[in-house]
């Protein structure tokens, strides 16, 4: 058996009494001085990945933090057993108190920025510009201006200029989008992040600290941005704990 870690917490305000974790098994704590990690016996060393395992994930680490503050762990953080857990808090125990304190009464929320119509240009073998969005069909524009490419070589750099030309459009839109959300919380966000792991393809995500008591007037400011960018589409998600601003370095995300 294993011991899988879902949170650290401070000393806990109650106990944990008949809550069930990964493959139905129960929750508890394990203690070092005045912080506790919220763990559960599992069977596997690593655990998969499935919507199922990372609900379960969720809803204890949410359980908890509905109690008081917790600084979330990386999914499938396993250990060996009881001692290796309190070894893990006894070295990491001056950042985790630090955390606790820096954190303590804030939330994340989460927002994603979409393209509604993403335009892409392409040039063809015979001279001839289409336009298209996502999920068009493609038209055709005459270019008379433009002659057709002499040979494959002088058609591939003429498709990689356009190429680097959209990536330097794509930057400029980032670069705007992500100036106008952060004023739009500025005052009320103690810390932003931007999740670089994200495609562009998929969106601009944005991250952002506020006070529990911020959060009606985040959803407020967050709807008046909507409305006043409907060309984009916007998807708010949260409150979380603070997945992207515990300390790194630690095995939490």
């Amino acid at each position: 058996m294993y011991l899988y870690v879902y949170c650290i917490t401070g000393a806990l305000q109650k106990p944990i009494r008949d809550m069930m974790g990964l493959e139905n098994a129960p929750v508890r704590t394990v203690q070092y001085e005045g912080i506790a990690a919220v763990v559960s016996a599992v069977t596997m060393a690593k655990i998969p990945v499935s919507n199922e395992n990372a609900l379960c994930h969720a809803a204890v680490i949410g359980t908890i933090q509905r109690a008081q503050m917790v600084l979330p762990m990386r999914f499938s953080s396993v250990f060996q057993d009881d001692t290796g857990v309190i070894e893990f808090l006894k070295n990491r125990s001056a950042v985790f108190m630090s955390d606790l304190g820096r954190l303590h009464d804030t939330l994340e929320m989460g927002i994603r920025v979409i393209q509604k119509k993403v335009q892409n240009t392409e040039i063809t073998q015979s001279g001839v510009k289409q336009e298209f969005g996502v999920g068009e069909q493609l038209t055709a524009l005459p270019t008379p201006d433009l002659q057709p490419p002499a040979s494959p070589a002088m058609s591939y750099l003429q498709q990689r200029r356009i190429y680097y030309a959209s990536l330097d459009e794509s930057d400029e839109w980032v670069h705007e989008i992500v100036k106008t959300c952060h004023a739009q919380f500025e005052d009320i966000c103690v810390k932003n992040k931007r999740d670089t792991h994200t495609s562009f393809s998929s969106g601009v995500s944005l991250n952002y600290l506020i006070h529990k008591d911020s959060l009606n007037e985040f959803k407020n400011r967050f709807n008046d941005l909507k409305s006043s960018l409907n060309e984009l589409k916007f998807l708010c998600s949260g409150p979380w704990p603070p997945y992207h601003f515990v300390s790194s370095g630690d095995g939490r995300e």
